[in-house]
C-alpha cells in the first residue's frame, strides 16, 4: 500500500558560509551529494537541520554580510499530510510547502512556514513525523523503546488491536482515578460530612437566589420610601395642628385676641371661622394618611436576610449567582459521600470488567509480538549480513511486564551480536557508528514502506566501510528509496553509482574569497564522473 509522504523538492541558501546564492534540486528516490572534503557537504546537512528547527548560530552567516536564509521547498499530494499541516495552523493550497529560516548578523532567527511565522518546535515536531537523519545515533527515535514497540506493531499489523487496546486502557486509567479520589474522600468523609452539613445549612437559612436578592432590596427600598413618606405626614400634622405653636393653636389665639375687642369686621370675621375650617379639614385628611401600621418588623426582617447574603457572599467571595452553584455543589458532593460506598463498589466493578478486558488484549499482542519479533529478527539478520555485517545477529527480544501500561504487558529490546560468539547487546550500545549505520539502514530496508518517515538523510553512512560493503549499502539505500525519498553524503563512487540524482559541491577561491557551488552530475557525465571517484 502507497503510504502518505511528501519529498523535498529544493534548498536555497542564501549567505550561508561559502554558499552566495545556490538552489539545490532534489529528486524523489535516492540523492547522492558527493565531493571532496571541505567542499561544502556538511554545510547542506547543517542547514536542512536549521529547516528541521535546529537552532541557530549567527557564525554561519557568510562574512560581511547581514543576514543569512535558508528556504526549503517540499511537494507532497497528500489530503491525509495536508490536514496535518491545517491542524498545525499551517496550512499550505496547491503542492507544495515551504519551510524559511532567517538568521541576522544580530543573533536573532526568525522560522516562517508556509508564509506564516512558527516556533521551531513546530519545525521540530514535523520533522521528527516525517524527516530522519542517520548518523546522529543519540537523537535518533529509533533506538526510543516507544518507537521501537511501535514499529514492531506495524511490523506485526497490530495497529486495530493495539487500538482497542488502548481504548480500553485509557478508560481504565481514567476510572482508576475517579475510584483513588473517592477512596481518597472517603479517608476523611466524616470530617468532610460535617464540613457540609455545617455549610448547607448556612446556606439553607438562606437559600440563595439572584431573584429573591433583588425583590428584598426592592421591597426594602419601598418600606424605606413609605417611611420617609409617613414621617413627613407627621411633621406636617405637627405644624397643622398637633402641638402648642401649632397654626391652628395660633389660629384660635388669635381669635381670642381679636374677639375681645371686637377688632373685625363681620367679612373678616367670617374669613377668619373659614379659614379654621380648611385647616381643620386639611388637618384631618393629613390624619387619615398617617400609617399607622409600622413596618419596622418586616423592615428588619428584610435588613437581616439582605445582611446574610452579604456576609455568605464575603466568606466565599463569589457573587449571588455564584453561591447559588456552590450550594448546589454541596448538596451533589454530600450526596456522592453518602452514596460513596455504593459508587466505590460500582466502579471497583467496572474496573474488574475493564482489567479482564486489558490483560485478554494485552496477552494477545503480546503473542503476536512474540511471534513477530522472531520474523523481524531473522529477516533484519539477513538484512545486515547482506550489508557486510557477516558474523551480525539481530536478536528482537519481547518480554513481559507485571502491570499494564499502554504498551500492554510487553517490554522490548532491540539487541545485537555484531562478531559471532561476542554476545549481545542493546543496539543503542554498540560503539561502532559505521555498523549502528548499517543496523539503522537494515531496519530501513524492512520498515519504511510502513512508517510515516518520507525523507531519509544518511550522514557518514559509509565510515570505515569500502569494496563490496559500499556497493551492498548502496544497493540497500536505493531499496529504501523506493518507499521514501533518500538523500545521502557520501565518498564513495560504489554508493553513488546507485543514485537517481547526482549531486556534486566544489569550492573555489573567487578574490580572495571562498565560495561554494552545487551541480547536477548529467546522466550524459555520470559514468566518467564515478570513474573519476574511484580514481581519487
Amino acid at each position: 500500500m502507497k503510504k502518505d509522504k511528501l519529498n523535498l523538492k529544493s534548498l536555497t541558501l542564501n549567505n550561508f558560509a561559502t554558499f552566495v546564492n545556490q538552489e539545490i534540486n532534489f529528486t524523489d528516490g535516492f540523492n547522492v551529494i558527493v565531493g571532496e572534503t571541505g567542499s561544502g557537504k556538511s554545510l547542506i546537512l547543517d542547514a536542512l537541520q536549521l529547516v528541521f528547527g535546529n537552532r541557530a548560530d549567527k557564525k554561519i552567516i557568510r562574512k560581511n554580510e547581514s543576514f543569512a536564509t535558508v528556504e526549503a521547498v517540499f511537494v507532497c499530494n497528500s489530503d491525509t499530510i495536508k490536514e496535518y499541516f491545517a491542524q498545525l495552523g499551517h496550512p499550505f493550497s496547491g503542492d507544495e510547502i515551504l519551510i524559511k529560516r532567517i538568521i541576522t548578523s544580530e543573533g536573532s532567527s526568525k522560522a516562517y512556514l508556509n508564509f506564516q511565522q512558527c516556533s521551531l518546535q513546530t519545525l521540530s515536531t514535523i520533522s521528527k513525523r516525517f524527516i530522519d537523519l542517520v548518523g546522529q545515533f543519540d537523537n535518533q527515535k529509533l533506538l526510543s523503546e516507544d518507537y521501537q514497540m511501535s514499529l514492531l506493531d506495524e511490523y506485526s499489523k497490530n495497529t486495530t488491536l493495539l487500538t482497542k487496546y488502548r481504548d480500553h486502557f485509557t478508560k481504565l486509567q481514567s476510572l482508576q482515578e475517579e475510584l483513588n479520589t473517592l477512596i481518597e474522600k472517603s479517608k476523611t468523609k466524616a470530617q468532610r460530612k460535617d464540613y457540609l452539613e455545617f455549610q448547607i445549612s448556612e446556606l439553607e437559612k438562606v437559600n440563595p437566589s439572584n431573584n429573591e436578592e433583588e425583590q428584598l432590596i426592592e421591597l426594602k427600598n419601598s418600606i424605606l420610601d413609605a417611611q420617609k413618606k409617613s414621617e413627613s405626614f407627621t411633621e406636617a400634622n405637627h405644624i397643622l395642628s398637633e402641638s402648642n405653636s401649632s397654626i391652628l393653636s395660633l389660629l384660635n389665639k388669635f381669635e381670642l385676641q381679636v374677639n375681645r375687642y371686637d377688632l373685625l369686621s363681620e367679612v373678616e370675621s367670617s374669613q377668619l371661622i373659614e379659614a379654621k375650617e380648611l385647616l381643620s379639614e386639611l388637618s384631618f385628611n393629613i390624619s387619615k394618611k398617617l400609617n399607622t401600621d409600622s413596618d419596622d418588623s418586616e423592615l428588619q426582617d428584610i435588613i437581616e436576610k439582605l445582611d446574610s447574603y452579604q456576609k455568605l457572599k464575603r466568606k466565599f467571595n463569589v457573587t449571588t449567582s455564584e453561591l447559588e452553584s456552590i450550594y448546589n455543589n454541596f448538596l451533589d458532593e454530600y450526596q456522592l459521600l453518602e452514596n460513596s460506598d455504593l459508587e466505590i463498589k460500582k466502579i471497583s466493578e467496572k474496573i474488574n470488567s475493564l482489567k479482564e478486558k486489558c490483560w485478554t488484549f494485552a496477552h494477545e499482542l503480546h503473542s503476536e509480538r512474540e511471534s513477530y519479533s522472531k520474523k523481524l529478527s531473522k529477516e533484519l539478520t539477513q538484512k545486515v549480513k547482506k550489508l557486510r555485517m557477516n558474523g551480525a545477529t539481530i536478536a528482537i527480544e519481547v518480554q513481559t511486564t507485571d502491570e499494564l501500561s499502554k504498551n500492554g504487558i510487553s517490554k522490548i529490546e532491540f539487541n545485537a551480536e555484531t562478531n559471532s560468539g561476542e554476545g549481545y547487546y542493546k543496539v543503542k550500545d554498540i560503539a561502532s557508528g559505521g555498523e549502528l549505520s548499517r543496523i539503522l539502514l537494515a531496519l530501513r530496508q524492512v520498515l519504511s514502506k510502513g512508517d510515516t518517515v518520507s525523507v531519509f538523510l544518511f550522514d557518514e553512512i559509509d565510515t570505515g566501510i569500502g569494496g563490496e560493503t559500499a556497493i551492498t549499502i548502496g544497493k540497500a539505500l536505493e531499496e529504501v528509496s523506493s518507499a521514501s525519498q533518500v538523500i545521502a553524503i557520501t565518498h564513495l563512487p560504489q554508493i553513488a553509482k546507485f543514485s537517481r540524482t547526482l549531486i556534486d559541491v566544489s569550492k573555489k577561491q573567487e578574490n580572495s574569497r571562498t565560495f561554494s557551488y552545487t551541480s547536477e552530475i548529467t546522466q550524459n557525465n555520470r559514468e566518467q564522473y564515478i570513474r573519476d571517484m574511484a580514481q581519487l
